[in-house]
């Protein structure tokens, strides 16, 4: 434990002087918690290699959950079958302009039978490749892949309930609801002849006033917290805060995923404490204040940490114990740690008058001066101390 306080209070002296400049440096992954695939896709993560489009792919897949070699190779394979099919049926288009090609892609998309019926929990690669099944967030991550692999620049687009993409084009910045085929620049009408009939079509521009523009590893991150429902881990909270880590580690600049983490950290570091298990719950806590050493919760949770121990010494009318881990609790956490310093005080007067009442009057004098060297002119003290025969 002493070790451990340690090293937490050097890095409080370190932390203003650190620039994070990789997901690395203030997050690790122990080795139980990444498949071989895994680790090889998230150290090229880690170093920079973010422009790679085959990397983007890769992530579409890995962040949908095959990790397993054999099975990531086979997805793979059905995933270029359909950026070769595009490659074939739309190569010959790229010329008439990234406004025009942008909605023949859409179109493509569902005219090809790559997207056949949307499903709000469809967010998996694995349901595309199925079913043809998608939502918001499958569609936008396919479209914005394929329209980047013809030469063409667009960005995902998120808001608190929905995805979507915008296209850069001669025409300016248009978006694409990639849910429907005729999503392509959303509130302009589109009028077909067909010979006997005119067809109007208009798809209604959505309001989004929440809106983020976001790269393409922030869109496959988020690929991370909506399945968590889906793999039926709500009440897992080990295998939560390893996605968390995953989604941080794809889009470190996003503030939501950053506080996900936090909020992954804390909420296991409680469970721990809840069943007792103070060790991995230190652990735990010591991660989370070395992501972020400015989280109010990890704060006020390694408070909770060190009083939930204190107090179960306490309950024992373990004095010793008690003083130990609050002075350690302490030092720790600084000036602002006032209810620990109120159990100290607490754990020291029970102590003396313990010692006291068994007539251990030396032990009950060297206690009490020693607290009054902690809680200087305290009255409960002078009086005790005044008490003790000499």
């Amino acid at each position: 434990m002493k070790h451990c306080i340690k090293t937490i209070l050097l890095f409080l002296i370190l932390t203003y002087s650190i620039i994070y400049a990789k997901p690395s440096d203030k997050i690790r992954f122990d080795s139980h918690e990444l498949t071989e695939l895994e680790y090889d896709f998230f150290t090229k993560i880690d170093n920079g290699e973010t422009n790679d489009l085959e990397l983007h792919y890769d992530g579409f897949i890995i962040a949908s959950g095959i990790t397993d070699e054999e099975e990531f190779k086979f997805y793979r394979g059905k995933l270029d079958e359909i950026r070769n099919l595009a490659k074939k049926d739309l190569s010959q288009y790229t010329e008439e302009g990234a406004y025009a090609f942008g909605k023949r892609l859409l179109n493509w998309l569902y005219s090809s039978g790559v997207l056949k019926k949307y499903f709000e929990t469809s967010t998996l690669f694995q349901d595309l490749i199925y079913k043809g099944e998608y939502n918001c967030l499958s569609s936008s991550i396919l479209y914005s892949l394929l329209y980047t692999e013809f030469g063409f620049k667009v960005t995902g687009v998120l808001t608190s309930s929905h995805a979507f993409c915008t296209v850069y084009t001669e025409q300016g910045k248009i978006d694409v609801e990639t849910t429907i085929s005729r999503g392509f620049n959303p509130g302009q009408k589109e009028i077909r002849n067909t010979g006997n009939s005119t067809i109007v079509t208009f798809v209604p521009q959505g309001n989004y006033r929440d809106r983020n523009e976001v790269d393409i590893f922030t869109l496959i991150a988020t690929l991370y917290p909506n399945s968590i429902s889906l793999k039926k881990i709500e009440k897992d909270l080990e295998k939560q805060l390893v996605m968390a880590k995953k989604a941080y580690y794809l889009s470190p600049n996003t503030e939501i995923y950053n506080k996900n983490l936090i909020n992954a950290y804390n909420r296991l570091a409680l469970d721990y404490i809840k069943k007792n298990d103070y060790e991995a719950a230190y652990k735990t806590l010591e991660e989370a204040y070395v992501f972020d050493p400015s989280s109010s919760m990890t704060k006020n949770n390694r408070i909770h940490y060190y009083n939930t121990i204190g107090t179960s010494y306490l309950s024992q009318k373990d004095y010793p114990n008690a003083i130990q881990i609050y002075k350690i609790g302490i030092s720790d956490i600084g000036d602002d740690a006032s209810v620990l310093k109120r159990n100290l005080k607490v754990s020291y007067y029970n102590y003396a008058v313990t010692e006291y009442n068994e007539r251990r009057y030396n032990n009950a004098n060297t206690i009490s001066e020693e607290a009054l060297k902690l809680f200087p002119n305290d009255r409960d003290f002078i009086k005790l101390l005044s008490s003790i025969p000499k």
